[in-house]
């Protein structure tokens, strides 16, 4: 092989490397953004509101959370009611990790989704 075709296999694959080693990182860290400070996320659109469960519309189905005295709920970083949980709003609720029960540590609203 010629002295200069090596030395551009060596550097593409050194590049691919990187390229490689980036591509990871970045991975890992949208992975902990969707699960950290050991929460789950529930991200979708609010379906229905039935007593103290919202049941939330995701890319994968609905999912039942429950509400209690201690859920936190906020639109735009300020304080908000249950009355404001309504069919169409956008939300991303907050449960601990694991938990079998699905009890709302946090409730952010977003908008409504668009109707057509």
């Amino acid at each position: 092989m010629h002295r200069n075709m090596k030395t551009i296999i060596t550097k593409a694959k050194a590049g691919a490397t990187k390229a490689a080693a980036v591509f990871a990182a970045i991975l890992l860290m949208g992975a902990m953004a969707f699960a950290h400070e050991g929460f789950d996320h529930v991200t979708g659109t609010i379906a229905k509101v039935t007593g103290s469960v919202v049941t939330v519309k995701t890319s994968t189905g609905n999912v039942d959370v429950t509400l209690d005295a201690k859920t936190e709920i906020t639109r735009n970083n300020q304080k908000a009611q249950v009355a404001d949980l309504k069919p169409g709003t956008r939300v991303v609720i907050d449960i601990p990790e694991g938990a079998k029960d699905k009890i709302a540590h946090s409730v952010k609203l977003g908008v409504s989704a668009p109707t057509h």
